[in-house]
């Protein structure tokens, strides 16, 4: 079997301009920030989830007000089944997600615990809708610990075309066919989000421990005389034993929107998206992806895209971007 690390070495990427600091808070606009981490010990070992997120509205005088927070904590036994959960504040409708499967099946079983936080998307929905995702994330930094390992056959064809990234013939799959090693992707080192001039820029996601994979998102809504403006960036990280943090996949979203009447829904009336960092040359064809929000509303892109965002033509990460646009509308109460 060809050496992984070798291979890797040799393919081209994607894009790999991860970046650095975030942008300052508007006055008059509300940000949302989330973060989930997944850290493990080793394959069949159980996995701790930690997530935690903030609406914070940014009035026009500078001033500030919380406007939602959460925190979870899940233990996920060997076998990918939720052992215990913790939220903060309490919510024990939530110890219905003890057995549950977190790969499959885990945002319909939290729908129906809490559906009031699923309707409204708020930051506790936000945070669960990303375990199911976190978790086949961090397989692959648990996987880069073990040279040894390679994707069963059989899920190499049922994932075959299933992104931009896994299209057959492209940079992983092609490599893959021609040498029967499964090219796990390393990404460029993360610069700091940071940059300590305001301190409340980010809620506070907790020490990163080694081992462990970090997805953060954050969320900016202002008024502009034309209607709403939208930013959403993303970042899947990687820290490992040793060695720098890593990006794995990194996105930011710019939106105009034209607000609901009477309380409906936001309109989506421009889109970009930008791709900082992504595995494969093969994967930032998936922005244009994001054109088909045109003219929806944010309370259609959870259906649009679980019904219609699928094949070599999107990306499963930058879907659950897209999806993640539906909290607008509660964020865009806060401005009024």
């Amino acid at each position: 079997m060809t050496d992984r690390n070798a291979l890797v070495a040799s393919l081209p990427t994607g894009p790999r301009s991860p970046v650095a600091g975030t942008p300052q808070r508007r006055p008059g606009s509300v940000r949302r920030t989330t973060s989930i981490d997944e850290g493990w010990d080793d394959f069949g070992r159980p996995r701790h989830l930690r997530a935690a997120g903030r609406d914070l509205l940014t009035r026009r005088d500078g001033t500030v007000a919380v406007l939602d927070s959460a925190a979870v904590e899940l233990l996920v036994d060997g076998t990918g089944r939720v052992a215990e959960v913790t939220t903060d504040p309490p919510l024990p409708r939530l110890d219905g997600l003890v057995g549950a499967e977190v790969r499959s099946g885990f945002r319909a079983c939290v729908a129906g615990l809490v559906p009031d936080h699923h309707v409204r998307h708020s930051v506790l929905a936000q945070l669960l809708d990303d375990v199911p995702l976190i978790a086949i994330v961090s397989s692959y930094g648990l996987t880069r610990e073990h040279p040894e390992w390679n994707i069963p056959p059989e899920a190499a064809e049922r994932l075959r075309d299933l992104c931009a990234g896994w299209e057959d013939g492209a940079t992983m799959i092609g490599a893959l066919d021609r040498t029967g090693t499964f090219p796990i992707p390393v990404g460029p080192p993360a610069p700091d989000l940071l940059d300590g001039t305001d301190p409340e820029a980010w809620h506070d996601p907790g020490a990163r421990r080694r081992r462990s994979v970090r997805r953060v998102r954050r969320s900016d809504l202002w008024p502009e005389e034309s209607g709403l403006r939208l930013q959403v960036y993303f970042r899947d990280s990687h820290l490992g034993a040793d060695g720098p943090e890593d990006v794995l996949h990194e996105y930011t979203l710019d939106a105009e929107l034209v607000p609901g009447s009477e309380g409906g829904s936001a309109r989506f009336a421009s889109v970009a998206v930008t791709a900082h960092t992504l595995p494969w040359p093969e994967c930032p064809a998936a922005t244009a992806s994001a054109q088909r929000l045109l003219g929806r509303t944010t309370s259609e892109v959870d259906d649009l895209v679980r019904g219609s965002f699928v094949g070599t033509s999107t990306c499963t990460h930058l879907n659950d971007l897209l999806r993640s646009t539906r909290g607008v509308d509660g964020l865009a109460g806060a401005l009024a």
